[in-house]
């Protein structure tokens, strides 16, 4: 599955707008490595919901399929919206019990699989139309195509 399939796919269920921006794996060569990753974000996600996807550059390879915004009892969305998810802790490590931040997560992934650029794409729900479902969606359509998850998404 190739994000255009992606694109395709999911039309009727998220907004024009794709936001796509790439992170090299030298960004996090310097000190300040974890900061303009965190700048990043910031500088290209909106605080809105929806899905995004981690694409690796050389091989182009869906490798993640998250989400951000999950429906609360009301009706409403919560708030955690993607720009806060890309910035937020991936939960604990399983030695230290310290909180992994996604710009940590984000490197180490780089450097333990080799890969040298991630495209990052992020698309933004329609109203009334729930992240967890295009998410669910998309991991079902590319479990389908491959039979197996992407590299990353532990579960489905």
């Amino acid at each position: 599955m190739k994000i255009d399939e992606v694109k395709t796919l999911l039309e009727s269920f998220v907004d024009e707008t794709i936001v796509n921006f790439q992170i090299d794996k030298t960004i996090f060569d310097s000190e300040s490595g974890r900061e303009a990753f965190n700048r990043t974000v910031r500088q290209y996600v909106g605080k809105k919901f929806g899905v995004y996807i981690w694409v690796d550059k050389a091989t182009d390879e869906i490798v993640y399929i998250g989400m951000a915004g999950k429906i609360k009892t009301d009706g409403t969305l919560g708030d955690h919206s993607i720009q806060s998810r890309l910035l937020a802790s991936r939960g604990k490590d399983k030695i230290t019990k310290k909180d992994i931040q996604t710009n940590d997560y984000i490197r180490e992934l780089m450097t333990q699989n080799n890969i040298n650029s991630f495209d990052f794409y992020v698309m933004y729900s329609k109203a009334g139309e729930p992240p967890a479902y295009i998410e669910a969606l998309l991991l079902y359509k590319y479990y389908k195509k491959n039979n197996r998850l992407p590299r990353f998404n532990n579960a489905f």
